[in-house]
């Protein structure tokens, strides 16, 4: 499983939104390998929000499957089922964000000014330019 962190590329930034990083000792500690995060960004258009959301809920199943809570009245208290609902709250965080991204705004002109030279060039300004 190959492992890279750049967070000038979406790969990288995908990483960063789960917390997907290595503590620089072992390099072994991360969920996700580069082919799996490229999958989620292939599957989401390269969108880096909704790819987060994605493996914020495969990492909710992951978590799901080792879920319990333990009780030693008075002495310890372990409540691991949390941690899958809590991911699913991530995930909806990050669609939402994806959905209200500014890769799906779309622009619109209100108002133009045309100016034409007495030669009949356009010499306007356009949106874009």
């Amino acid at each position: 499983m190959a492992f890279t962190l750049d967070q000038t590329t979406d790969r990288g930034k995908v990483r960063l939104l789960i917390y997907d990083i290595t503590d620089g000792v072992y390099k072994t500690d991360y969920n996700f390998s580069d082919a799996d995060i490229d999958a989620f960004l292939e599957l989401n258009s390269d969108d880096v929000w909704a790819s987060a959301a994605d493996a914020c809920r495969s990492l909710a199943v992951l978590a799901a499957g080792s879920a319990f809570a333990l009780t030693i009245p008075g002495a310890l208290e372990l409540d691991k089922k949390q941690i899958s609902a809590r991911y699913m709250a991530l995930a909806d965080g990050y669609q939402a964000r994806a959905q209200t991204s500014s890769s799906n705004v779309v622009e619109y002109i209100d108002s133009y000014a045309i100016e034409i030279d007495q030669l009949g060039i356009d010499k306007s300004e356009y949106v874009g330019d």
